[in-house]
């Protein structure tokens, strides 16, 4: 239930953020934009259009200390011919854009940064980066709304899908209030299905008790776990765990060995044997099978012990023999804070 639900036909989140606005594939002249627009082309810019006016490029004389360190880090790691050319690439040029129709958006402090032409236009100054801008310009004639004559799609489009979202996002959390409903797929649990229920107030829904999933499904299990260690382990570090491990389990493979006994868990003493239903997450193995070659072609190494070893000459998964493991004991923990990370939901 934690996961976002998507968000079709907003474009690049711009209700909520009007600088992640951009305009329709078919309202672009290039289909990923560009780096350094020129005089007389329109671009799109908080919804609305805007008329470059002037392009500049930096002087070496021009660029502050700042600037001059940003642009050396960009080319740090070329060398000869290639840094050169990516010097002249990423050199930052100097923007005007005069405001040619659209809502003219300006946030809480910019007010200074739009200049007013005695004719009425409102202009504005960018330093704009190559390697790391880019600018959407509008074919012509571009596309615009019925509604305001404004660059397609416009602000009134995306508030009402943004809206509409909101509400569909509602409904959902709170369908995950009602009792005998799994909070992450909001179907019937029936008393024959196991079951991992939170004691606390919900975080979903305030005021309503903690939410239930089901506990033999791979992806209820997930959304338990990810409700767990996104807010409640965060809320208070010391509560039991009900659907998490701070470690990561790890299967040795020892020739002879009792699967029970090869299954081992990196947080050691602290492992709450929590690591979901068969086929949620599959242990990990700590050998590195590698391919050996013989007078018939290659076989497979032998698997009379752990196989791969660390530096120390032990198992990098973990070591049954008493040596303790290589690995954090928070392992787990870290390891999702990195997914997270990778998904974009945690900064």
């Amino acid at each position: 239930m934690t996961e976002e639900l998507p968000l079709p036909g907003l474009h690049n989140n711009g209700a909520q953020d009007p600088d992640q606005w951009a305009p329709a594939r078919s309202n672009r002249r290039d289909s990923y934009g560009c780096t350094r627009p020129e005089v007389g082309d329109l671009v799109a810019w908080r919804y609305a259009a805007w008329l470059v006016h002037e392009t500049r490029p930096y002087l070496d004389v021009d660029l502050t200390d700042k600037r001059q360190a940003k642009l050396d880090a960009s080319v740090a790691p070329l060398t000869g011919e290639k840094r050169d050319l990516a010097y002249a690439r990423n050199r930052p040029f100097h923007l005007v854009l005069r405001h040619h129709n659209g809502p003219l958006i300006i946030k809480p402090g910019e007010e200074r940064g739009f200049i007013r032409l005695h004719d009425g236009t409102r202009e504005i100054h960018f330093t704009s980066w190559p390697h790391r801008n880019q600018w959407h310009r509008l074919p012509d004639p571009y596309q615009t709304c019925s509604c305001h004559g404004h660059p397609w799609p416009c602000q009134e489009i995306d508030r009402a899908v943004l809206t509409q979202h909101q509400l569909r996002k509602m409904d959902r959390l709170m369908a995950t209030a009602q009792p005998g409903v799994c909070a992450h797929c909001l179907e019937p649990i029936t008393t024959r299905q196991k079951t991992v229920t939170f004691p606390e107030e919900s975080r979903l829904v305030p005021g309503a008790p903690g939410p239930t999933f089901h506990a033999g499904r791979a992806a209820c299990w997930g959304g338990a776990e990810e409700y767990e260690r996104a807010g409640r382990l965060a809320d208070n570090p010391d509560v039991p765990r009900i659907a998490s491990c701070p470690g990561i389990t790890f299967i040795h493979e020892r020739h002879g060995m009792p699967a029970e006994q090869r299954i081992e868990c990196t947080a050691g003493p602290f492992c709450t044997g929590l690591h979901g239903p068969s086929g949620y997450r599959q242990e990990t193995p700590c050998w590195n099978r590698v391919e050996l070659a013989g007078n018939e072609g290659a076989y497979a190494r032998p698997g009379f012990d752990c196989g791969y070893r660390g530096r120390g000459g032990g198992c990098i998964g973990g070591d049954l023999s008493g040596g303790g493991t290589s690995l954090s004991p928070v392992a787990g923990d870290l390891l999702w804070e990195a997914q997270q990370r990778r998904r974009g939901i945690l900064p």
